[in-house]
């Protein structure tokens, strides 16, 4: 057995919003698609037709959910109160895309994002920018693709920010 590490920095995005952690959370999932497994592994050996139904279940920037987990509902079970969800999201075609190139990339995506009520009427987002994570690949495809990743997760957390503060002001 031969063991090695390599140390990487990891970019961390932050993004304090005032909004609540309701309206943002309804507008983030709004915005994007849900992934339906059921439906593409039905269609296991029909690249195209996977491919066209991925591409109907993305939802801004071409990103959607895999699932979420509710962080709050579970430290309810020690006797916390705290509004927190992680999101992992992604899009299938994209991470394709990436281990194509170097299946190393499987191990950060689909991607997580995290959100939480930091005060009443304040929201906080964060999440590791995707090409630092990918950075690790060390391949000009991936990188390529991941800065775009950057790009993208950052849009759909701004328009879902917008989003939530045009609700709130009606």
């Amino acid at each position: 057995m031969k063991t090695s590490e390599t140390q990487r920095q990891i970019v961390r995005v932050t993004i304090d919003a005032d909004v609540t952690f309701e309206s943002f959370v309804k507008s983030f999932q709004e915005r994007l698609g849900q992934f339906d497994q059921a439906a593409v592994a039905a269609l296991a050996g029909q690249p195209r037709e996977a491919a066209a139904a991925i591409q109907g279940m993305e939802g801004d920037q071409g990103l959607m959910i895999f699932f979420t987990l509710d962080h709050g509902r579970a430290l309810t079970m020690v006797g916390q109160s705290r509004k927190v969800i992680r999101f992992i999201l992604g899009n299938p075609l994209v991470a394709i895309q990436m281990t194509r190139h170097d299946v190393r990339a499987g191990q950060y995506v689909p991607l997580t994002l995290i959100a939480y009520e930091e005060e009443e009427n304040r929201v906080r987002i964060e999440y590791d920018q995707p090409s630092s994570l990918l950075d690790v690949c060390e391949n000009a495809e991936v990188d390529e693709t991941a800065r775009g990743l950057d790009k993208k997760l950052l849009l759909v957390v701004e328009h879902a920010i917008n989003d939530a503060s045009q609700v709130q002001r009606r």
